[in-house]
């Protein structure tokens, strides 16, 4: 049975990386709660891109008729939001099925969609995808909105939800818990003013982390653009839709 670390226990092994004098002393309220902190922050960040979530997953939802936007937060985001999984951080792929028909969705910059559709709103088959991310939110446009009603599959990576000093370390990676030990020590170091503390061995440590991590990472299998397809709407004429 493997074995499952409280986030309480991680913190501590975390501030013994930079106090190995004391290692096993309790940490303090604030500094307990400043490195509970410093941990949440860097999973936030691992969304910005994308490369350090490196566990992708499907999602499927119902679209409705018209349905324009799908929108993706976090399980305790107060707004409403369509999807609380996690912001989405990186699509890979997108697709609608329909009685057993499944129709794969382009993803699409938004300023070539801004700049190419002439038809807004518009029903039918939809074909694009366009991202929006927002700072708790990530909100993807369908674009035609659908005429039908359609299930909307989504296989990407989604934004980790933030540590909480009670819950434990059971819904990360063994080699996530290790980078995030010594990325959460780095900034804990710098705060508590004990920046001799961080060494160049915990450094090189820290990067070897880190490039496992990026490692590990999935390769984007974004679909690429279908060139005979276009926003504008003459497709639509020529596929008689």
């Amino acid at each position: 049975m493997a074995f499952v670390q409280s986030v309480r226990g991680f913190l501590l092994d975390a501030n013994a990386l930079i106090n190995p004098a004391n290692p096993t002393v309790p940490l303090q309220g604030n500094v307990q709660s400043k490195a509970l902190q410093f941990c949440n922050e860097l999973i936030s960040s691992f969304s910005a891109t994308g490369l350090m979530l490196t566990i992708a997953k499907q999602i499927d939802f119902t679209m409705a008729i018209n349905q324009q936007f799908v929108t993706f937060a976090d399980a305790n985001y107060p707004g409403v939001a369509d999807i609380k999984q996690g912001r989405l951080a990186n699509l890979q792929n997108a697709w609608l099925t329909l009685d057993g028909v499944t129709y794969p969705l382009v993803d699409e910059t938004r300023n070539v969609f801004f700049d190419s559709y002439k038809y807004d709103p518009q029903q039918g088959l939809p074909r694009f995808c366009i991202i929006t991310n927002e700072t708790n939110l990530t909100r993807m446009r369908v674009y035609p909105s659908p005429s039908q009603v359609y299930n909307l599959s989504v296989y990407g990576k989604f934004e980790i939800e933030n540590l909480d000093i009670n819950g434990d370390m059971s819904g990360l990676p063994l080699y996530y818990v290790r980078y995030l030990r010594l990325a959460t020590a780095k900034d804990l170091a710098f705060y508590l003013g004990r920046t001799e503390a961080w060494t160049d061995r915990l450094e090189a440590e820290l990067l070897k982390a880190e490039q496992d991590m990026q490692a590990s990472s999935a390769v984007n299998l974004a679909i690429s653009a279908d060139h005979d397809s276009y926003l504008n709407g003459s497709w639509r004429v020529r596929a008689g839709i």
